[in-house]
């Protein structure tokens, strides 16, 4: 019987869940965690070293395996290539086209000047070394063709081609010509073809135009050949036979790389295979890991995966659990410290949605090659430095230190790696406290690279890694940290709209008098907006006695009343002596115009995109108070009217609403009574300013407009004595200027200025 009169907590705790959010939040945490389970299983194809790193223990296999080596192979090709000899095709007859040049001489020369011909002709006529004039080419290019001297030309040229070319023969034996190809030769036409790495070769002997000691022996021959022609005709002939010889055989390039092609494909695929058995040391004592060797360790981590059959289950299994065990702690934490993420669909995707796209972009650059201590550990101080600026250092370090677990887990690495993250973590998490200025950002990230920097170097020392490769990693997380601060600064405002919230940089903007809202309030409603000049001081200084949001107070002062805009004229501070509009108005009429300055404020704020966290203020700042000269008057009405008259209910003459959530509205409500009431004090002394203070704050204690706030009793009394000294320090009073007497002018001068 005890037991059924007992209440249903459970069922209670659950509904209560449900109503707050918690079951569709659970939802999108189990979602996310899902998604992490597998972007870590990943980690298979992590391979927990780098090229350059320096290993102090040699590396052995855990499994017999074969690993294909791609440049190996690569270079089994290519010595293909290389070994294949060069294609060479006949270019045309060298000896007839020099035999028809040389006949044709007199004729290109008749009736020119030396200076009318071909460069490389007046090079071989001019040539200073061969002594004499061209008389005798001159005389022959002037004779018929028919004529002895012509033919005289002639005969020689015959004979001296015969010459040359006895020495030099062209040997092309028939059956070595491609049947395909007619004009192609193969490399065994002659056996000096096979070792020529130029593209043109010169006649049978195959000399090249850089073999110098050839050429000399060559034109020794040419010499010899030609002492059948005058002797002002002879080195003539040599130097133009040397300038205009063309080469017996051209390199045919497309034959060449086809046969090229042909052998580097008949070298065999498993060429470049190397085997390892276990135990065999891959990469030795003392050496740095190149890029092959890095790709013989990832070959060899695949071949022990694929080895351990169930036990790769048992793997996977126990990674899914550490990533469930670390989302289940995280989702408590968020809820613990955070519970309007929970509320607040949008904020709980917006924030899994970044961890997960860090943890992936960690775990992709681990699968490559790429510096891990840059991509590796950038992401995480990233989710810190965000977290940071959207909500609290105490939150942003806890979320970033499990996100730093997972991505030392998924990436495979030890407790240094960890260590080095989260000192990143705890630097940035405790320096970014608040974002007033663009420099606080790059500030921060340069802090945090110098205290990674510090502890990469610790833990390379730790674990005996060489100097430059612990300089090489010391680089690398100063840069991660670095650009992390600048990255931050230039993601700024997506941060601020995917999270809903408001940083320091935007609300000093949003301070600045030039902004169109503030203009349109001086304009418009210049004691509305001296008011709230007032405002923003005393709320400013209460809320940082208070510890709360000093500058979202002083902004939001600012913009509180800015529904005034729309009836300026209503309310008193925009009154001129003797002009009052609620005199010929009923009490209810000026009530709703009074009241519906919060209403206009809020469709202001929309209008002019003003933050929401802004908002709030222009809704909260009055909470649900009573308009009590309009209720006295109202309820003085009804007594003149008669007993007849309904009744006059004080809810009828209240603020909509709602009271205040945070503790900044709450001091604004304060402020904001405190200045207004302030101005009506005859003498504002500090005494009468406490008094008036300490009754105003009772009042609304005990209306209890700050039952929805965490605002506390000692709260109170704090901000009560800091109004009180604001307003003091506001009224306080001066030393009279003495009058200056009331005397003539004497002549010739001017009256006596006061003391200023």
């Amino acid at each position: 019987m005890l037991r059924d009169r007992c209440p249903d907590n459970a069922g209670a705790n659950w509904r209560r869940f449900r109503h707050s959010g918690g079951l569709r939040a659970l939802g999108i945490s189990a979602a996310f965690c899902a998604v992490a389970i597998l972007i870590v299983m990943l980690r298979e194809d992590v391979v927990p070293y780098r090229p350059g790193q320096w290993v102090s223990q040699a590396i052995l296999s855990r499994v017999d395996f074969s690993f294909h080596d791609k440049a190996r192979y690569a270079e089994a090709r290519q010595n293909a290539r290389d070994s294949e000899p060069r294609i060479y095709k006949l270019n045309g007859d060298p000896w007839g086209d020099l035999h028809r040049d040389l006949d044709s001489l007199p004729d290109r020369l008749a009736g020119h000047k030396i200076s009318d011909l071909p460069k490389s002709l007046q090079d071989a006529l001019e040539a200073t070394d061969h002594g004499g004039d061209l008389n005798s080419l001159y005389l022959a290019a002037e004779a018929k063709p028919e004529s002895p001297l012509r033919v005289n030309f002639q005969r020689q040229v015959q004979v001296y081609i015969s010459a040359i070319e006895a020495a030099n023969p062209i040997i092309v034996p028939e059956d070595q010509y491609r049947e395909e190809r007619q004009s192609v030769v193969r490399h065994d036409v002659a056996i000096e073809l096979q070792r020529k790495p130029k593209e043109d070769l010169y006649p049978a002997t195959a000399f090249q135009p850089d073999d110098h000691q050839r050429m000399e022996d060559l034109r020794d021959q040419f010499k010899t050949a030609a002492r059948i022609f005058p002797p002002d005709l002879a080195g003539r002939i040599v130097a133009f036979t040397m300038n205009t010889l063309k080469p017996s055989f051209l390199m045919d390039s497309y034959a060449t790389t086809e046969a090229q092609n042909r052998a580097a494909n008949q070298v065999p695929s498993n060429t470049g295979d190397r085997h390892f058995v276990a135990t065999q040391p891959l990469i030795e004592k003392g050496s740095v890991i190149t890029e092959r060797d890095w790709q013989i360790l990832r070959a060899e981590k695949e071949a022990f995966v694929a080895s351990l059959g169930m036990a790769a289950l048992e793997s996977k299994l126990g990674l899914a659990g550490m990533v469930v065990l670390i989302f289940s702690v995280l989702s408590y934490y968020v809820g613990r410290f955070q519970p309007r993420i929970i509320r607040n669909p949008f904020r709980a995707v917006a924030l899994g949605s970044l961890l997960i796209a860090m943890l992936l972009l960690a775990q992709l650059a681990a699968i490559g090659t790429g510096p891990l201590y840059v991509f590796g550990i950038a992401p995480t101080i990233l989710v810190a430095m965000i977290l940071a600026v959207a909500y609290d250092q105490r939150f942003a370090i806890g979320v970033a230190t499990m996100h730093g677990v997972l991505v030392t887990a998924a990436l495979d690495q030890g407790i240094g790696f960890f260590l080095i993250i989260w000192v990143g973590v705890l630097t940035c998490g405790f320096l970014l406290d608040e974002v007033r200025s663009r420099s606080k950002l790059v500030e921060v990230g340069g802090l945090t690279a110098l205290a990674m920097i510090l502890a990469t170097i610790a833990a390379g020392a730790v674990t005996y890694e060489r100097a430059s490769y612990i300089l090489d990693n010391a680089i690398y997380t100063g840069a991660a940290g670095l650009a992390v601060g600048f990255a931050v600064l230039g993601i700024l405002p997506f941060i601020e709209k995917a999270f809903g919230i408001t940083t320091g940089m935007t609300l000093l903007e949003l301070a600045d008098a030039s902004q169109p809202l503030l203009r349109r309030l001086a304009l418009e409603a210049p004691g509305t907006y001296n008011h709230s000049l007032q405002v923003a001081v005393l709320a400013e200084a209460a809320a940082e006695v208070v510890g709360a949001d000093a500058l979202l107070c002083r902004v939001a002062a600012y913009y509180h009343d800015i529904g005034k805009i729309n009836k300026a004229d209503y309310f008193v501070e925009n009154q001129g002596e003797g002009h009052n509009r609620h005199i010929h108005l009923t009490p209810s009429m000026s009530f709703h115009i009074i009241t519906g300055h919060v209403k206009d404020g809020v469709a202001l704020a929309r209008e002019y995109n003003l933050p929401p966290e802004v908002v709030p203020f222009i809704q909260q700042h009055h909470g649900t108070t009573l308009i009590e000269y309009f209720y006295e008057k109202a309820k003085k009405r009804h007594d003149q009217l008669g007993p007849d008259e309904p009744e006059i209910s004080e809810q009828n003459f209240r603020y909509a609403g709602p009271k205040p959530k945070t503790r900044e509205v709450a001091i604004l409500m304060l402020a904001d009574a405190a200045e207004s009431a302030s101005r009506t004090l005859e003498e504002p002394t500090p005494v009468a300013l406490e008094k008036l203070v300490r009754s105003l704050a009772m009042k609304r204690l005990m209306d209890g407009q700050f039952e929805e706030c965490d605002l506390t009793l000692r709260d109170l009394a704090t901000i009560e004595k800091s109004l009180v000294k604001t307003l003091a320090g506001i009224y306080h009073g001066r030393i009279a200027y003495p009058s200056a007497p009331q005397q003539a002018a004497p002549t010739g001068g001017s009256a006596a200025s006061p003391a200023a």
